[in-house]
């Protein structure tokens, strides 16, 4: 379900939470609640029950829409919210007329690798991140 800003406090937690394992990066609410009021931003959150359990942060850019970020809560995992977040982000891309959905993913996050590759998606380029905050390509 497309994020309203009474997730605002659950999708910083959720950040907060999983950037300790340097996948994703930390979000304070008053930075959720911004990106929430941009219409540059598509934010979802997968609830199991009434609880927001994982969210997915997008943009819209040249006519695609770009997975900038996504996290499920470490408790909730493997339960297919993940899945289902992606699904949602292709279906909104589609109802949109976006030619792609692309995202970057760190080589070591296999989760998220199997993740999006058994979701369609395929490499393109592989590139790794040098000290200096610069792309290198092999």
């Amino acid at each position: 379900m497309k994020a309203t800003e009474e997730n605002t406090y659950y999708i910083a937690e959720i950040s907060s939470d999983v950037a300790k394992e340097g996948m994703v990066r930390e979000f304070k609410p008053e930075e959720v609640k911004d990106l929430l009021s941009n219409e540059k931003y598509y934010i979802l959150v997968g609830k199991l029950g009434e609880e927001v359990a994982g969210y997915v942060l997008s943009t819209y850019s040249w006519a695609k829409i770009h997975i900038l970020d996504m996290a499920v809560k470490k408790s909730k995992r493997r339960r297919g919210i993940g899945k289902m977040l992606v699904k949602h982000v292709i279906s909104h891309a589609t109802e949109k007329g976006l030619s792609e959905v692309y995202c970057e993913v760190k080589a070591r996050n296999i989760p998220a690798l199997n993740l999006f590759t058994s979701s369609g998606f395929r490499s393109r380029l592989f590139s790794t991140l040098v000290n200096e905050g610069f792309y290198v390509f092999p």
